[in-house]
This record gives structure tokens, sequence and C-alpha cells, in this order.
């Protein structure tokens, strides 16, 4: 892939990539991660989609600002970007924190669908994240990953899966510690759209691993969601995307 940098208009700088023809389709990443997080996404996807991947700002390629980056900034640099794309009315893939950009952009533009995988609807706990960013802070984010993975805090289809568990390293080996401090600072502030989700009308996919944590969230979404259908995968984690990314991109594609 070639990244194409973007400057916004308050100066941040984006990388992204187009790929493929027809419908757009935007795929945002989720904390630490950067677009090869859906590196063996975007070949099924793109077959008959304009896939649209960037670096959110702090991640990968993408500037990294000195200072928290909130939800509501993440969506109005992805409008930024599209503007520029001239995409009016894009289908979001939101994983992770991704999710919540998702939601914060669908409630401001249109959007044609919603596909929320491993999804939050609030900022999560703040207690771990911040023992998270000690330990990025210190020790750089390879040593965040090998924490995580030693307090079996990944599924084991993650960490038993060569090619799986190395992509994870690589994304979390391309954010800097700064700038995982600055989007967790900003995580931790986002707010509660539970209730806002009423406004959401478009059809909405929500993909959960039966061992992602995250699952819980599930009947939040179900109770204050219009259109929402929902897909758990059997045996597999908060990862997808690395995990089982064929069987992601199929659900994906049949939901389009």
């Amino acid at each position: 892939m070639i990244l194409i940098p973007f400057i916004i208009s308050n100066g941040v700088r984006l990388y992204y990539e187009v790929r493929g023809n027809g419908k757009p389709i935007v795929l945002i990443h989720h904390l630490a991660g950067n677009y090869k997080s859906w590196k063996f996404v975007i070949p099924k996807l793109s077959l008959d989609s304009t896939v649209v991947v960037y670096d959110l700002r702090g991640h990968g390629r993408s500037s990294t600002p000195n200072s928290p980056y909130n939800i509501e900034e993440h969506s109005s640099d992805l409008r930024g970007l599209l503007v520029q794309l001239g995409i009016e009315k894009p289908i979001l893939v939101g994983h992770s924190i991704g999710s919540l950009i998702a939601i914060d952009y669908a409630l401001k533009y249109p959007v044609e669908k919603l596909i929320l995988v491993g999804a939050l609807y609030k900022a999560p706990s703040p207690e771990v994240y911040e023992k998270y960013v000690r330990i990025a802070v210190n020790f750089g984010l390879r040593a965040l990953a090998e924490y995580r993975r030693l307090h079996k805090e990944f599924a084991e289809t993650l960490v038993s899966n060569y090619h799986a568990w190395n992509s994870l390293l690589e994304v979390y080996e391309e954010t800097t510690p700064i700038g995982y401090k600055n989007a967790v600072e900003g995580l931790l502030k986002a707010k509660d759209y539970s209730d806002e989700l009423r406004e959401i009308n478009v059809n909405t996919l929500l993909v959960y691993g039966t061992y992602d944590g995250l699952i819980t969230n599930i009947n939040v979404f179900k109770n204050n969601m219009k259109n929402v259908e929902t897909k758990t995968i059997e045996g597999y984690g908060h990862f997808l995307n690395f995990e089982n990314p064929s069987l992601l991109s199929d659900i994906i594609k049949n939901f389009l």
C-alpha cells in the first residue's frame, strides 16, 4: 500500500489509502492500531467496494499532537478526510475505539450503514487503561502487548496464531507512547452515547467474538438502537480482524 498524506484544517496530517471501486466503505481501526489493522480484510472488501483506510491521529504515520484526542476530534478528522475524497454517505466500519468514532460521526453526518466490531458506547473503566499508559510510556508498546498477553487479556485465537499475533505486535510497535497516551486520555473522556443511539436510523450490524470482554455492551445497543442486527463469532476474541479476518470480511460483505 502507498499511503497518501492529507492535512486537515487544524493542521493535523492524516495518512490514508483508497483501494477498489464501488460503494465507499471506511474502516476505522482500534486503539494502538493503524491502517495495517485491516490488511487481511481489505482484499475481499475491495473486490466490489471502494475501501478507505487511514491512520487515526496519534497512530501509525499520522500526526501526533501533544494533547488528548477526543472522540469528537477523531470524528472531525474523518469528516475532513471524506470531504476531501468527495464521499458524502459512507458505510462506516468501526472497531473498538473506532466504533465510538463511527457512532459520533453517524450522529452528525449522513452514513449509509454502520458496522461496529467489538463496540463501545461510552468510555471504558479508567483503572486498567491508566496502567496501560504507564507501561507504554515507560517501556513501549511492545511491552504493553506482552504484558497483556502474559495476563491473558487476549484471546487464545490471537496469541496462538503466529500471523495474527505478529500482525498485532506490528501495529502496536508503530504507535508511539505519546500517541497512545493521548489517545487513551481522549478515550477516557468519551461521553456516554447510550441515549443518543436512538437517534441513529441507519441499518447497523454489531459483531463480537464470544471471548471479547466488550460483548457485555451488546444489550445496550440492542435496547437503544432501532435498526440493529447482531452477529457473535463463537470462540474468538476482540481482534477479529486478525483472528479470523476471512470470516469478518464475509460478514461485512453480506451486510452490505
